[in-house]
């Protein structure tokens, strides 16, 4: 029974954020979806490079402090557009 409450607790909540999301403007949602294609751009970017690191075919020493920047600088993008577009949202709708 814990569960099933869990499960619509969590459906409420997804419920809530895609209401939130059809309801704002279209300049914040074309930032939104340009920051998720931007991360996940950034992602496959180091998913590559790590796959070469692994298959020998780039050796250099400093790759995975590259493939390290790549991830996190990309989720750090992704936070500020999403914020960012968040404020613009409040800012438009007052």
């Amino acid at each position: 029974m814990n569960g099933n409450s869990k499960i619509k607790k969590i459906r409420i909540l997804i419920n809530i954020a895609s209401k939130k999301f059809s309801g704002m403007n279209k300049g914040s949602r074309i930032l939104l979806k340009i920051g998720a294609v931007v991360f996940l751009l950034f992602l496959i970017f180091a998913l590559l490079m790590e796959i070469l690191l692994i298959s020998g075919v780039s050796a250099a020493p400093e790759n995975l402090k590259l493939i390290e920047w790549t991830v996190i600088y990309s989720f750090r993008f992704w936070a500020m557009i999403v914020f960012g577009a968040v404020i613009l949202d409040i800012l438009i709708n007052r």
